[in-house]
């Protein structure tokens, strides 16, 4: 199955606090096919960060080119320097200092799932083996790194044939729920909504995300899926 069977979307919501404080959505996030296959971003912007906002949003559009230009031929830890230059010149005239942002990705291309990360949020892989795949945060300092600091792309590989979907949400979705209940979540997700019109899809979500059940809830909350055609 080539990578143009795959669909997806994604939606983002503001969180509370960053209503409250006139602070813009700090959380970024895009699907996007091509004729060769499809790419799915998320970015959570830290949220101390003044410009994180517009760090995500540039690091989103920087994955999304590079998927485009880069050779998976190719050894793939070249697939960073590449995004990093992207990114650079997409947050001119900002530092990376000042527009750090967490990285989710997936790409399908040839016939292969590239999915990288850097720092937090959660990746669900549903598939013949089922598995979610988070941060191994400092249990001292809860601290995340950001991309383009010292820690590398961490990446997971797979055959097309191997994976059914994959789901990709911000912490702001990922830390109000209890680990073990998050992979049933994302499964859950995928079939409440994959056959849904993009419309009501769309509003259905956002209306969740609005009205978020967790007390004291703050944080922006972000989540894409792609999700392998059926056979017919």
């Amino acid at each position: 199955m080539s990578g143009n069977s795959w669909n997806g979307w994604g939606v983002s919501e503001i969180g509370p606090l960053h209503i409250k404080e006139n602070i813009p959505n700090q959380d970024s996030c895009v699907v996007k096919k091509f004729s060769w296959g499809i790419v799915g971003v998320v970015c959570d912007g830290l949220g101390s960060k003044k410009y994180s906002h517009i760090g995500s949003k540039a690091l989103v559009d920087a994955i999304v080119k590079t998927a485009q230009l880069f050779d998976f031929e190719k050894d793939i830890e070249l697939f960073e320097p590449l995004l990093k230059s992207l990114w650079d010149i997409n947050i001119s005239p900002y530092t990376e200092n000042e527009t750090s942002t967490t990285l989710l990705f997936c790409i399908v291309k040839n016939k292969k799932i590239y999915i990288g990360r850097v720092g937090d949020g959660a990746i669900a892989i549903v598939g013949k083996e089922s598995l979610l795949l988070e941060e191994d945060k400092d249990m001292f300092t809860n601290y995340t790194i950001p991309f383009g600091r010292n820690e590398k792309i961490r990446w997971y590989i797979y055959q097309d044939s191997e994976i059914d979907s994959i789901v990709m949400c911000s912490d702001g979705i990922s830390e109000d729920l209890k680990k073990d209940k998050l992979l049933d979540f994302f499964k859950s997700y995928i079939v409440n909504y994959q056959n849904m019109k993009a419309n009501k899809r769309a509003y259905e979500i956002k209306k969740w995300l609005k009205s978020w059940p967790v007390r004291g809830h703050s944080d922006d909350k972000t989540i894409v899926a792609l999700v392998k055609a059926r056979d017919e």
